[in-house]
């Protein structure tokens, strides 16, 4: 009898239903993740130590380019900078901007669509690469903005790359649903 209902219902709405469902699982999940970080501190904060591993990497590509840089730690918050520019405040990594939500976001959405199961699990670890990638760059952009352009930094955090970051989740989702989405069907 549940199969049947859920059988019946139309693969749009059954995939908007599973959604919203994995949504709400995720974003609760979330939530507690990050109190039980905040209560154990430091020494065990999983989002506090991706944070430092998002501002590394981040400061790496500038590096790379010839660009001195210096990490710090502030309560919960890591900050990268450029050294030697008296009033760089620096860019704040954060519980939002580190990338876990949105990565939970994509999965969600390829785990609620129809495919394959190897190629969700493939296709998931792509996507998240590729949203990291975008996020290190993203961080090491804006570092380098709040010591050369302070001024711009708001424009660029709020509206440049988070048309970029969720432009990019979207052309994924496109690529998942156009090219890999497809289901074998039997004669």
């Amino acid at each position: 009898m549940r199969k049947l209902i859920i059988s019946s219902i139309h693969p749009a709405a059954k995939f908007i239903l599973l959604f919203l469902i994995g949504l709400i699982i995720w974003f609760t999940f979330y939530h507690f993740l990050y109190k039980i970080d905040l209560f154990y501190g430091d020494s065990q904060n999983t989002l506090l130590g991706f944070s430092k591993l998002l501002g590394h990497q981040s400061n790496f590509i500038l590096e790379i380019l010839g660009i001195n840089t210096i990490l710090e730690i502030n309560g919960e918050m890591v900050v990268t900078k450029l050294v030697d520019y008296p009033y760089n405040h620096g860019v704040w990594i954060g519980e939002p901007c580190n990338g876990i939500k949105i990565f939970g976001v994509f999965s969600i959405f390829i785990i609620c669509f129809q495919g394959k199961i190897l190629n969700k699990v493939w296709f998931i670890l792509f996507g998240i690469l590729i949203l990291h990638i975008l996020n290190v760059i993203r961080i090491a952009t804006l570092t380098y903005i709040a010591a050369v352009q302070p001024l711009w930094l708001n424009f660029n955090h709020n509206i440049t790359f988070q048309v970029i970051i969720y432009g990019a989740m979207g052309a994924l989702w496109l690529i998942w649903i156009k090219k890999l989405s497809k289901t074998e069907k039997s004669n």
